[in-house]
């Protein structure tokens, strides 16, 4: 049985937009969240798969991250 996560789905969605719009590493956002860096890196995996911006892996907590433009 799967135990319900203790974030909701807005603090989610903003999580998320926060690590992607930010120049921080995703480690020191999640830091500042006060939560589990890998949840937030899974979180930003799964929606760039969802909405087409596979990059391919995150970078690790020192290396920034550049994410190239969508292709039209």
């Amino acid at each position: 049985m799967v135990r319900p996560s203790p974030y909701s789905p807005e603090f989610r969605e903003e999580a998320v937009q926060l690590a992607l719009k930010s120049s921080k590493p995703i480690a020191h956002v999640a830091r500042e969240l006060e939560m589990n860096p890998e949840t937030l890196r899974t979180w930003v995996r799964q929606y760039e798969r969802e909405h087409g911006r596979q990059g391919g892996p995150l970078p690790a907590s020192g290396e920034s991250r550049v994410i190239a433009p969508l292709a039209s």
